[in-house]
């Protein structure tokens, strides 16, 4: 029915279903030994906390408790205080969630607190203690919220180290085509067009420095350990800005004086940083240092064939605008060229576990 190919491609995606489903049958049994009046609120948060990895549950571990412990103080004053009619539970309802909700604006940690505070009192049942009722809310959320942290750590352990890496090779397979995409029009001397990939990029980029997150949280909680320079994020979002930056200069075909002189040389850059960038997402891929041949000679073909061209005075004749996007061009280049070299240095401290020195411009 299922390839092979598919269960290894699928791996992460399996061992999270088998944990998710271990994690719930035992919040399942526990809340039923314990007695619990309403225990299925300890399964709810296995389901709710239970993240890809140990630095994810643990942070969504914490807001859902932070979050629950609010929402029953303010849940369970209302339900204290309200009269007991439809109304009086209305305006409560009202009134307490206004509240809640405005803390969850102001603290986002605290965005399930408007969900407790309803279910405080749109479920509290008859002749209960209103201060047994938040206790035993209490106990359930941390229940679960416990149970799903235990699952994620002693379940086949997903460690954030792992996921930062697939989100950061999945950032490297998007940019080649950008680069080419951006050769390819210096080629044909032709407008850049907006590329519909720059929204994916930055979504994939953001998902890189969320996962960088889980795995700093790790490492705080001495549950786990990582190796990944927390300049790696920064780094790529360099990159792809200096992206955007090239593509604005390229809005336009080259002047005609300078297209002749500067866009092979130019492409020839372009098309080496894709192929710098691909060896890069090999390099993370495969635990490897990162191949560095011919990877300063096309940089300093094109910035030779800029200084001639300088020295030959072509930009003289150019109005300010097209000056202004070739100097551009070539300062953009230059912090591209800088920015995968550094990237290059910090995936090999992903792999070696060493940092490494900066290299001397």
């Amino acid at each position: 029915m299922f390839s092979r190919d598919f269960w290894i491609r699928r791996t992460p995606e399996l061992r999270q279903t088998f944990r998710v489903t271990i994690a719930a049958a035992v919040a399942y049994a526990a809340y039923k030994l314990l007695g619990l009046q309403q225990g299925y609120w300890a399964v709810f948060t296995v389901l709710i906390v239970m993240q890809g990895s140990i630095g994810g549950t643990l942070g969504a571990a914490r807001d859902r408790m932070i979050g629950t412990l609010a929402g029953a103080v303010i849940g369970g004053l209302g339900a204290a205080l309200h009269s007991g009619t439809a109304l009086g539970v209305g305006i409560t309802l009202a009134v307490a969630t206004g509240i809640a909700a405005l803390g969850a604006a102001v603290y986002p940690q605290l965005r399930i607190a408007p969900v407790t505070v309803a279910i405080m009192l749109l479920s509290e049942p008859a002749g209960t203690p209103v201060e047994q009722f938040v206790v035993d809310r209490v106990i359930e959320i941390a229940l679960g919220g416990l149970i799903g942290v235990l699952a994620t750590v002693l379940i086949l352990p997903a460690r954030s180290h792992g996921v930062v890496v697939a989100r950061a090779i999945a950032v490297l397979e998007r940019l080649p085509k950008l680069l080419l995409s951006e050769a390819e029009a210096i080629e044909r001397g032709e407008p850049l067009q907006p590329s519909p990939d720059h929204p994916a990029l930055r979504q994939a980029l953001t998902s890189v420095e969320q996962a960088m997150n889980d795995a700093d949280r790790e490492r705080a909680s001495r549950l786990a350990d990582h190796s990944i320079p927390p300049s790696i994020p920064r780094t790529l979002w360099r990159v792809r800005n200096d992206l955007v930056l090239i593509g604005r200069t390229l809005y336009e075909p080259l002047p005609a004086p300078i297209a002749a002189t500067l866009a092979p040389a130019t492409a020839r850059l372009l098309r080496a940083e894709a192929d710098l960038v691909g060896r890069c997402a090999e390099a993370l891929r495969t635990i490897t240092m990162v191949a560095r041949q011919d990877m300063d000679a096309p940089y300093h073909d094109f910035t030779e064939t800029f200084g001639r061209m300088r020295h030959d005075n072509v930009t003289r004749p150019l109005d300010f605008n097209a000056a202004g996007r070739v100097f551009g061009l070539a300062f953009t280049l230059e912090n591209l060229h800088r920015d995968l070299a550094d990237l290059t240095d910090r995936i090999d401290e992903v792999v070696t576990g060493q940092p490494r020195a900066p290299k001397q411009s």
